[in-house]
């Protein structure tokens, strides 16, 4: 276990959604449970903050942060980082040319570069199925309802993009097609895998860690004093770098490898029996 004070408050917690706070294994069939808000509660109760960390955009995400009474959320994996989510709006989120709200970083990459790279992957990979995610809209070559049935997406040649800044590019590469996708990631972005099915390539500021660490200048907490719940290899830098990492259950071998401690799985409400034995 890690030397962090557990029983006192004062502390950010730092949560993932999918596989971790939320039940359930399919993606269109996961939820908050009441158990879960009200542990969320006791933990705000006890003097803490609580912030949501995603892989979500802030169009399916909104909502539940706002059930968990998160302080702060990064979404697209820390590539929007809003540090005051209750007085955020979601239009403000989803739209890359709000500036007014300081306390919104974007952490994205020029839509002209994502396309140029999409190309550049195409012209090695001609069947990849790839998208670029804008605004909380997703331009894909392939029909995206194959992989997530509930989901709008605009169907892409990539020759009609809008300007401004994306938040990622999305590919759902197959076994035979990893390898290569691996050898092409460009310089100027990081490759992050989730659920082992979806692949980003992102701004290298895109990421849980860096919000945090945000998060932790925001609020004025050191980072000895943060708590980082997580289950996928996207997690493992957040978790290495919290005062106290802990990994769900169902996490991946590698995530419960490095985490300080493991709490029941995501389907057990583990991170609310989590906080509910601390607070």
């Amino acid at each position: 276990m890690a030397s962090t004070d557990l029983s006192a408050g004062g502390k950010l917690l730092v949560v993932d959604l999918d596989l971790t706070a939320l039940c359930g294994d399919e993606y269109a069939q996961r939820w908050l449970s009441e158990y879960s808000e009200k542990a969320f509660e006791t933990a705000h109760e006890a003097g803490n903050i609580v912030m949501v960390a995603t892989a979500r955009p802030p169009m399916t995400s909104f909502d539940l942060v706002h059930r968990i009474g998160a302080s702060a959320c990064a979404y697209h994996n820390g590539g929007i980082v809003d540090l005051d989510s209750e007085h955020s709006s979601l239009q403000e989120l989803s739209n890359d040319q709000s500036i007014e709200n300081s306390n919104i970083l974007r952490f994205g990459v020029p839509v002209e570069r994502c396309v140029e790279v999409c190309r550049q992957l195409l012209e090695q990979i001609p069947d990849l199925r790839i998208g670029i995610e804008f605004n909380d809209t997703r331009y894909t070559n392939f029909d995206l309802t194959d992989v997530w049935p509930a989901q709008e997406y605009q169907l892409t040649d990539f020759s009609d993009m809008p300007s401004g800044m994306a938040q990622k590019i999305m590919m759902f590469p197959t076994n035979e097609q990893r390898e290569l996708v691996r050898s092409l990631v460009p310089d100027d972005m990081s490759l992050l895998i989730s659920e082992d099915d979806l692949w980003l390539l992102m701004n290298p500021k895109a990421t849980k860690r860096n919000a945090m660490n945000l998060a932790c200048q925001h609020f004025d907490i050191p980072i000895s004093d943060t708590i980082a719940f997580g289950d996928d290899l996207i997690d493992m830098d957040l978790l290495q770098h919290a005062g106290c990492g802990v990994a769900v259950a169902n996490a991946k071998p590698e995530v419960k490898a490095i985490a300080d401690d493991i709490c029941p799985s995501n389907n057990d409400e583990g991170v609310a029996q989590w906080i509910e034995q601390h607070w």
